[in-house]
């Protein structure tokens, strides 16, 4: 079962790609009051048990990069819908 989502453009811009067995994500945030959800976000993985589920890079211009394993993908997504950084959920 495949996820889509949508978020507002306004606030932040996602990417996501396949890179080999993982997906990466490219996130943007054109408002910098967001970075507190997308710590939310990295603290909810650190939290568990497992190390190797998302890689989480800080950059420059409220630029980050998420390398997440295929199997913690939905719940990655969950986790920005839940911090309101993804609008809309929908399986399909």
């Amino acid at each position: 079962m495949n996820v889509e989502y949508k978020y507002d453009e306004k606030l932040l811009e996602l990417k996501e790609f396949v890179n080999g067995d993982d997906i990466e994500f490219l996130i943007t945030l054109h408002d910098s009051k967001l970075k507190k959800k997308i710590v939310k976000v990295r603290e909810f993985f650190e939290e568990n048990r497992v190390l190797t589920d998302i890689h989480y890079y800080i950059h420059p211009n409220n630029r980050y990069q998420v390398i997440v394993r295929k199997d913690y993908y939905n719940e990655f997504i969950i986790q920005l819908f839940r911090q309101q950084l993804v609008k809309e959920l929908i399986w399909v």
